[in-house]
This record gives structure tokens, C-alpha cells and sequence, in this order.
């Protein structure tokens, strides 16, 4: 027989660690390692069939045994394990590789992903997201089920719906799910940005935006309501866009008219500008004012100004300045516009002839080609006094009653008041003992009532001829007082001097008068017998003055030497000896 020793406490550790050693190399064999902690469960031989089956490599169809989700998604075609190229689970997710192996593969980084193989492409905003901030609970649909699944909330990507409103608040409230083209945010919204809507079109409304109205904000109609809620990373105001008033102006303005132009504000008014009236609507001749002449062609704003809705109309004052100052005047019939203007224009006036010739001051010859302003001028500060532009034609506006007592009223006196005690005809004086109202130019004036009456030529003589036109200040005079009686006083003398011993008597000038005459200049008073020393005798008498007194050109001008002449014959007829005895 054997004897066997007893065995000691290391003689045990050695047969112990000889067995491991021994059936480690069998283990190894059959498993190619640890699976990752989420299938640790799973770990030992006896479950290998719960993945694997025997002489098959592939364990796709025990996974969904498992992951009945991923089963479920696959079987309705829902995603990204639905696609073909996403069929095959070993593909990603590959096990045996120890507890702390990441069993999800993301070729390209998890922050990288394509979503367009899901059938949601990312775009816009989406793209500067984090995954989990729109992985996560808040935004799973049916947080029970993935729970049943015993799905991780913070490592499953499942869940999510793809319309906006999975994730998103809806600040519109349900308003505008109504319609077919607002079935989703994105009919209106884009992903760069909430706002502006790039995509609504308003023309598409029941309220088209036309004029003025393309130009609002829209917070101006659609204001906030309630709360605000999160859209994205940003807080928005709920604004109200539908229902939403629009039926009549009035939902939105308020009616300047108070109601009496009625409701419909469309009649008259246009999008494009509130103070521009649609004149083929508005009739203005179905008011107590139908608008004719200029009248037609006055903005609104002239009349109506700040709002007023019924202007005063009864006299032409209430909207007119005056513009002759009538009131000051105190003339109540200058008052009446209507007697010389129409709406028309203000310009010309309808005052006629007529009329004039029953004022205070009838027009009669040359009066009556003279222009209206000539004597109806602007009074100074009449632009001023009026409030009206300097330019206008208000400023420039008649005088009506300018005075008229005396000439010099309109006419300056050319005459420096030289005639002012002059009388005509019936002892008329002033202005009117000379002139009349035909013309200027063609006075009554009797010379002969003067210390030098007009005979012969001089009745013929223009009288600028003898009273010479002169200036003091710029301004022309014709003054009579003080002009010459002598004829040097006007005339040249042509003779040079040669008379210039026979002087009038007063000794002033050359008495010329004894022997012109004024009827012409021939020296019909002289007599050749007494007033020279050659009386004319015989043959001389028949001979022509210029045969003796010969026209001769001297320094100062042409001249007939009459004195002195010698009286000897030789003088004349030379010394041939013809005709000597």
C-alpha cells in the first residue's frame, strides 16, 4: 500500500495554481475577451448562445432579440438603423474588447455625424449645437417607453421627432397650425435665425400688405401676449397673429372724423399716404364746399390742417389773408372778394372799367391804359403785416384805396413847384391849369399870359426847346422860371460878334430884334438905306447879299461877314480899267 503524507497549506496553494495555469489556455480559446460593461451580464460560457449561434459568425438577429427599440424603428423604417448601410450591428458596435470599451463607433467624431443619412439634414443654427442639447429628456417623446426599454437618458440618441415643435415652443400658441402652408414652422422660419420669418409672405394672408402698411413692424398690429417663451437659446414674446382684427381700418386706427364720414375709410383714403385722398373716391361736391377752380387743385392739409374736419368757409377771410388790408381801412365793401376775384385765380381781377368809373376816381384818357399797380401799389410792410412771403401774391397785392386828391399823389412833380400858383382856364390850378388826362405831352398853357409871348416860330418851338430838361437827385426837372427872354438866352450868335455894339436896352444881350423877326430868321427889319453905311443904289440894289457878304469857315464855325466891309468899288470889282471912263 501507499502511504500518503498529509499535505501542507503551500503544497495546496501549488496544486491550486497548477490547475489555473492548466485551464486558463482552454478559456482563452473560446472567448476573444471581456465584453463592455453594458453586456457584463452576458459574460461566462454558458451564455455565449445568447448572442452567438453554433457555426454562425454573425449575431445581428440575437442583438434585436435584445434591443427590441432598435427592432421596432427597423421593422417601421424609421431611423438610422433602418438604412441598409446601417443594417449590420457588428458594423459599429463591436464587443469583446474589455468594460471600459465604447461600443458606439463613430467614424468621423460623434460631433461630426451626418444627419442627412436620418433624413434631417442639419443646417443653419442646428450646426453651432452641442448633440446633447437636443439629445435629451426634455425633448424625448415618450420618455415611458425608452424607459421600459431600460434605456440611459443621458447615452441614448432615440427618441426625438424631427417637426420643430419636438424641441421648440410654439410662440404663435397653435394659431397658425390652421392653415396648409402653415402646417410647419419652417413655411415661415428658417434655421439661420428665428427671426425675421424670411419665409412668410403676407400677400398669401387674408390681409395683403400694400403701401404704407409693407413698411410697419410688425409688433405694431400683431402685439405680444402672455409670457414669453424659449425658442432655440433666445426668449420670445408671443405675438398674436391670429385672430386678428382686420376687417375694418378702425380695428387698428383710430378715425380722426369720429364717425362722420363713415366706416368705410377706403372711400378716400389710400395705403400708400393717410393724407393723400383718393380724389376718383372722395366728392368733394357732396359736402356744403364742392371744391371748383383752384380750389380743385389745394391739398388737403391747406384746409383740414390738424384735423380740423369741418373748416370755416362762409367768407374767403377765413381761409385768405387779406391781401389788401381791407380791415384797416375800414372799407366793408373792399371786404367782398367775390366782386372782383373768383376761384379761378386771384389774378386778374374782375374789377372792370365800369366799376371803376363809379368810384371816387373815374379813369379817363391816359389813366385808362395805365396799368392796375401803377397806381395801386403795395403799401410798405404789407408782406409783413399780412404774414405772408415777401414774394407772394398777397405781398404784392393791391392797394385799393391809394389817395388821389392831387396829382403829385401818383406824379412827382417835374416842375419843383414852380407852377403851383399857376391858373388855368375857369381859375383851375395846379397840375390841371396846364394838363389834362389825354396826355402829358400836350398842354393847355397860354404863353401869353407870361412876360414873353410866343409869336411866329417860337409858337412852333417844342417847349424842351427853351426849357431845357434838367436833374437834381437823379431826377429829370423841367423847370420855366428863370429861363433867358433875350434871344442868346437860346439862340447862337451866328454873327460872331460883329453886332455887338447894337445891344437892348437894358444893355443885357444883342438886340437881334432889330432886324429878325420871329417868323423866320431872314433879316426882314433891316433896311441897307439907314442901318448901314453903304446904302444900295442902282445895279447894287438887284445884286444878292451873299455876292457881297460871302460865307467865309472861321475857328468858331461858319460865318457871313456883314462888318466891317469896305464901300470902295475896287474892293468889289478889282481895277481891270473895264467900265472906267
Amino acid at each position: 500500500m501507499w502511504a500518503f503524507r498529509p499535505l501542507t497549506s503551500g503544497s495546496l496553494l501549488l496544486i491550486t495554481a497548477l490547475i489555473i495555469i492548466i485551464a486558463a489556455p482552454a478559456r482563452a480559446q473560446l472567448s476573444p475577451g471581456d465584453l463592455s460593461s453594458a453586456h457584463e451580464e452576458l459574460e461566462g460560457l454558458k451564455k455565449c448562445s445568447n448572442c452567438h449561434q453554433l457555426g454562425k459568425r454573425e449575431v445581428g438577429p440575437r442583438c434585436l432579440d435584445c434591443h427590441v427599440e432598435i427592432k421596432a424603428m427597423r421593422e417601421g423604417g424609421r431611423g438610422l438603423h433602418a438604412g441598409d448601410d446601417f443594417g449590420q450591428c457588428v458594423d459599429c458596435h463591436v464587443e469583446h474588447h474589455g468594460r471600459d470599451y465604447e461600443l458606439v463607433f463613430w467614424p468621423d467624431g460623434r460631433e461630426n455625424f451626418k444627419h442627412d443619412v436620418l433624413g434631417y439634414e442639419m443646417t443653419g443654427a442646428h450646426l453651432k449645437l452641442a448633440c446633447r442639447q437636443c439629445h435629451n429628456v426634455k425633448n424625448v417623446v415618450d420618455p415611458g417607453k425608452l424607459r421600459g426599454w431600460k434605456k440611459e437618458f443621458d447615452r441614448t440618441y432615440l427618441g426625438l421627432a424631427q417637426d420643430c415643435l419636438s424641441c421648440h415652443a410654439d410662440p404663435h400658441a397653435g394659431a397658425l397650425t390652421g392653415g396648409p402652408e402653415q402646417k410647419t414652422c419652417t413655411a415661415c422660419h428658417g434655421t439661420e435665425a428665428w427671426k425675421p420669418a424670411s419665409g412668410f409672405d403676407h400677400d398669401r394672408s387674408a390681409f395683403p400688405l400694400t403701401g404704407r402698411h409693407q413698411k410697419v413692424d410688425c409688433a405694431k398690429c400683431h402685439r405680444t401676449k402672455g409670457a414669453p417663451v424659449t425658442v432655440g437659446q433666445a426668449k420670445v414674446a408671443v405675438a398674436v397673429f391670429k385672430p386678428q382684427a382686420h376687417a375694418a381700418c378702425t380695428d387698428c386706427h383710430k378715425d380722426p372724423h369720429v364717425g362722420t364720414l363713415g366706416p368705410n375709410c377706403t372711400q378716400c383714403h389710400v395705403t400708400d399716404d393717410w393724407l393723400k385722398i383718393n380724389g376718383q373716391a372722395f366728392d368733394h361736391s357732396r359736402t356744403k364746399y364742392p371744391l371748383e377752380g383752384r380750389h380743385a387743385g389745394v391739398s388737403c392739409a391747406q384746409c383740414h390742417d390738424n384735423g380740423r374736419k369741418k373748416p370755416a368757409f362762409a367768407a374767403c377771410r377765413d381761409c385768405h389773408a387779406d391781401a389788401h388790408d381791407a380791415a384797416t381801412l375800414e372799407r366793408p365793401k373792399l371786404m367782398v372778394c367775390e366782386d372782383c376775384h373768383t376761384v379761378a385765380g386771384f389774378r386778374p381781377a374782375g374789377y372792370t372799367m365800369t366799376r371803376h368809373a363809379e368810384s371816387a376816381f373815374p379813369l379817363r384818357g391816359g389813366h385808362q391804359a395805365t396799368p392796375c399797380l401803377r397806381c395801386h401799389q403795395p403799401s410798405d410792410g404789407a408782406a409783413a403785416r399780412r404774414g405772408v412771403d415777401p414774394k407772394s401774391v398777397y405781398a404784392r397785392a393791391a392797394n385799393l384805396a391809394p389817395a388821389h386828391a392831387a396829382c403829385t399823389d401818383c406824379h412827382r412833380d417835374p416842375h419843383a413847384g414852380q407852377t403851383a400858383a399857376v391858373k388855368g382856364a375857369g381859375d383851375t390850378a395846379g397840375c390841371i391849369a396846364c394838363h389834362d388826362e389825354n396826355s402829358w405831352r400836350d398842354p393847355r398853357f397860354d404863353h401869353g399870359t407870361t412876360r414873353f409871348a410866343l409869336d411866329g416860330g417860337h409858337a412852333r418851338a417844342a417847349c424842351t426847346a427853351c426849357h431845357k430838361p434838367g436833374r437834381r437827385a437823379g431826377e429829370v426837372e423841367l423847370l420855366f422860371k428863370d429861363t433867358a427872354r433875350n434871344c442868346a438866352g437860346c439862340h447862337d450868335d451866328i454873327h460872331q460878334g460883329q453886332f455887338a455894339d447894337r445891344r437892348t436896352a437894358d444893355g443885357a444881350a444883342v438886340d437881334c430884334a432889330r432886324c429878325h423877326v420871329t417868323v423866320d430868321w431872314f433879316a426882314e427889319k433891316f433896311d441897307h438905306e439907314t442901318d448901314s453905311r453903304f446904302p444900295l443904289r442902282g445895279g447894287h440894289e438887284k445884286v444878292a447879299c451873299a455876292t457881297c457878304h460871302i460865307p467865309r469857315a472861321e475857328d468858331e464855325g461858319k460865318m457871313v461877314r456883314f462888318k466891317p466891309l469896305p464901300t470902295d468899288c475896287r474892293s468889289c470889282h478889282g481895277n481891270d480899267g473895264k467900265g472906267q471912263p
